[in-house]
C-alpha cells in the first residue's frame, strides 16, 4: 500500500524539461538517471575569482547555447565524483532553484562539461528522492527530434531506431 509521502510524489519520465526561474531559463532538456547520485549541469569557463565561483552555465552546449549565461556565487564547494567506470574527479558543486513539473525547490548540481552529451543536465537521486517517481516508459522529450533539431550527430543509440555499425 502506498504511504502518505508517496501520494505527494510526481511521476516523471526518463527525460524531462527543467527550468531555472530566477535566471529566466526555461524548458532545458534533462536526462533522469536514478543510478546517478548527484545532479550535473553543463558549464564552461569554470573558475574561482577571489571568493566567488564564476562560470558560463549551459553555454557551449549544442542544445542550449542560446541559454548560456554568466553565473557567479560565493556559495560553492568541491566534491569528488566517481563515474560508472570508477574514474574519480573533483568538481565544483553549486545550488540552484529549479522547477520540475509543478515543484519548485533548491538542489545541488556539479559543474561538468556535457557538450558531448545530448542532455545538458543530468538528474540524480539527490534531486529525485522524496519528490518524484520515475516511469522509464514516459518522457516529455523526443530524443530523435532533439538530435535533429540541433543537428547533433552523437553516436547511434537504440532510441534512434538505427543499429550501431559493426
Amino acid at each position: 500500500m502506498a504511504t502518505r509521502r508517496e501520494f505527494h510524489k510526481i511521476i516523471i519520465g526518463r527525460a524531462e524539461t527543467l527550468s531555472f526561474p530566477a535566471a529566466r531559463v526555461y524548458d532545458v532538456p534533462a536526462k533522469v538517471d536514478s543510478g546517478a547520485y548527484r545532479n550535473a549541469i553543463h558549464a564552461a569557463d569554470i573558475r574561482v575569482e577571489g571568493e566567488e565561483l564564476v562560470c558560463t552555465l549551459l553555454g557551449g552546449h549544442p542544445v542550449c547555447e542560446s541559454l548560456g549565461h554568466e553565473f557567479r556565487t560565493p556559495e560553492f564547494k568541491e566534491v569528488k565524483i566517481a563515474n560508472s567506470f570508477g574514474h574519480r574527479e573533483v568538481r565544483y558543486e553549486i545550488k540552484l532553484r529549479v522547477k520540475l513539473g509543478p515543484k519548485v525547490f533548491m538542489s545541488s548540481f556539479s559543474l561538468a562539461n556535457r557538450s558531448k552529451k545530448i542532455y545538458p543536465i543530468l538528474l540524480g537521486r539527490k534531486l529525485l528522492n522524496g519528490r518524484f517517481l520515475v516511469d522509464t516508459d514516459r518522457t516529455s522529450i523526443n530524443r530523435v527530434e532533439l538530435k535533429q533539431k540541433y543537428n547533433i550527430d552523437f553516436p547511434i543509440d537504440e532510441e534512434d531506431g538505427r543499429e550501431p555499425e559493426s
